[in-house]
């Protein structure tokens, strides 16, 4: 038999109690804060790889967008999503008076916007006058940065960045 009189003490709130949850609370806030900041490692590659250097070398790149404003030259994106997964990106190169360039080493990458493993290299040829063409045999929806150079014999490269947007 069971004697119900003697009944438990009833809890009471101690320091070592509240201790004790100040320090789960801390632990977990810690422990997110970690995974926080192993993850934001892993994913974003950062602005720039060498940006002190590339700050100082900041006038010259003033230099050649001026050089290159005064091209007039434009390039125009279309891209194409055929089954598969992969994408086929038309690059249309033309100067200031809308007439093609021909014969120009068109070269490009395209990556996510924040992380660098799904960078790839485009491998750019001439399909028509002034119409160039890569194949990007995979690539995910989302938003994606694309980077293109081209260089014409006699004249200064062109360069162009822009982001695209992918269903």
């Amino acid at each position: 038999m069971t004697d119900l009189t003697a009944a438990s003490k009833p809890f009471r709130l101690t320091g070592w109690h509240v201790l004790a949850m100040f320090g789960g609370l801390f632990a977990v806030m810690l422990a997110v804060n970690i995974l926080f900041v192993v993850l934001a490692l892993k994913t974003f590659s950062g602005e720039t790889d060498h940006a002190y250097i590339s700050g100082l070398k900041f006038n010259e790149t003033l230099a050649a967008n001026a050089r290159q404003a005064e091209l007039g030259w434009t390039m125009t994106l279309g891209l194409e999503r055929p089954t598969g997964g992969g994408a086929v990106l038309e690059a249309r190169l033309t100067d200031r008076s809308q007439q093609p360039l021909t014969g120009a080493r068109l070269q490009g990458t395209i990556g996510r916007t924040t992380d660098a493993n799904e960078d790839q290299v485009l491998s750019f040829t001439e399909t028509a006058p002034g119409i160039y063409r890569a194949v990007i045999h995979q690539i995910r929806p989302g938003r994606w940065k694309f980077s293109a150079s081209a260089k014409l014999e006699g004249a200064p490269q062109f360069s162009t960045e822009t982001t695209l947007s992918l269903r």
